[in-house]
């Protein structure tokens, strides 16, 4: 299974970063599905958090 991981950064203070493992997400069997359903999740991610910004975002198995 893997998992969508955001690389976040406050928009105000964009040295300020953090990672992100949204468990709201779903997680998907293979790393194609994923990378390819992330888009969404990453523009749904943003929209429930405005004072963020995702500066990468990649697709992992959980414990990597």
């Amino acid at each position: 299974m893997f998992e969508l991981v955001l690389v976040i950064c406050l928009a105000m203070r964009p040295d300020q970063c953090a990672i992100e493992r949204p468990v709201s997400f779903e997680r998907y069997p293979t790393a194609v599905e994923c990378t390819r359903n992330s888009y969404v999740h990453v523009v749904h991610w943003l929209m429930e958090h405005p004072n963020w910004n995702v500066r990468q975002w990649r697709c992992e198995q959980p414990g990597a």
